[in-house]
């Protein structure tokens, strides 16, 4: 009884795993006279204490695993959103590559931690990128010869960080890398401008083509599904026409991204993985400015990165936007303070 009973928790365990594959939406969009934007929703269960971080040049890193930590300084300085006081979930940095973290749980999996190898954390993913890369293309050339693992770990809510990245850049290149079977799969391609959730990205590019637009007959889906949103924002932004100006872009990039949200109240208990939209984010590629927006507050704001100064040597800057959203309004680029050095979260041993 005793073997039995341990079965059924390793396999309730391992079915709450399967089953957070929180849906979040990330578009690419490249206006007709070459401006380029980057929005996603962040569809998550909770707020987690997401805030706005700079990080300038020459900042020291340690990877944040237990045994063989990688070493690496900083090449570039960069403007992040850090989730959980922990780890960094999506960003850009001072020469315009942008990285987002999706979750993707289905299939998704890391090597085998070595310890005969070094370590990086899963929450320092998306800024390593940051920290070392100027372009996309730099940075899948760089990856197929990465000599590091990374490890994934749990969050404080007991979700797995099962995630999938993103990258794109101020020229519009875009990349997807996921994790399957312990490798890496880069899809690296300017037309890969959409990505959301389950399943792999190679699936829901065939979905693609069943819908009207793409090559196929079918209309337009309206669901929660990964795989609906993921067909309705790239319809949806190849639809959008030239802006009169940056800030006119960044809204037609939001009217996206709004399309693709999961309102407050539309979770589904028999399904796990559908949870409500809990902020929207949008990075100007072109005109330099990360804009926020909070589902609980009716407001909108944004650091103007490009006004920042990323020099190294400068302390570390922080604004908690999401916990103080109701008293921020328009620009506040100003209201970054001075912060402690961030410290990535790592697995409790």
């Amino acid at each position: 009884m005793r073997h039995i009973t341990r079965f059924v928790a390793v396999f309730l365990v391992w079915l709450l795993s399967a089953s957070t594959a929180l849906p979040c939406t990330r578009v690419l969009w490249v206006s007709p006279d070459g401006q380029v934007f980057v929005g996603r929703t962040q569809d998550w269960t909770e707020k987690a204490g997401h805030a706005f971080r700079l990080h300038p040049r020459g900042a020291q890193r340690v990877g944040a695993v237990a045994e063989n930590p990688h070493t690496w300084s900083s090449k570039y300085g960069s403007l992040v959103l850090t989730a959980y006081d922990m780890g960094t979930h999506e960003g850009v940095n001072e020469k315009g590559l942008s990285a987002h973290a999706l979750y993707l749980a289905e299939e998704n999996s890391f090597p085998q931690r070595d310890p005969k190898l070094q370590g990086i954390g899963v929450m320092q993913w998306v800024q390593y990128y940051l920290d070392n890369y100027a372009t996309v293309a730099e940075a899948v050339e760089a990856q197929k010869s990465w000599a590091f693992q990374i490890e994934p770990l749990v969050l404080p809510n007991g979700f797995p960080t099962l995630v999938h990245v993103s990258l794109s850049d101020k020229t519009g290149d875009s990349a997807v890398i996921e994790f399957i079977g312990g490798k890496a799969r880069i899809y690296h391609d300017r037309r890969f401008t959409v990505m959301t959730n389950e399943p792999t990205f190679d699936k829901q590019m065939e979905n693609l083509k069943q819908y009207r637009t793409f090559g196929g007959d079918k209309p337009l889906p309206g669901e929660r599904s990964p795989t609906d949103r993921f067909v309705r924002a790239a319809y949806w932004a190849s639809q959008l026409q030239k802006p009169a100006n940056p800030a006119e872009g960044a809204a037609f990039m939001f009217s996206v991204i709004r399309n693709v949200s999961v309102p407050f109240g539309a979770g589904d208990p028999n399904r796990p993985n559908i949870a409500s939209t809990i902020f929207r984010t949008v990075i100007d590629h072109t005109g330099g400015r990360y804009y926020f927006e909070s589902t609980y507050a009716p407001n909108v704001v944004w650091v103007d990165y490009s006004k920042l100064d990323f020099s190294q040597g400068m302390p570390e800057m922080e604004l908690q936007v999401e916990k103080k959203i109701f008293s921020l309004n328009g620009d506040v680029t100003s209201q970054l303070v001075k912060a402690k050095p961030f410290v990535f979260g790592m697995n409790k041993r």
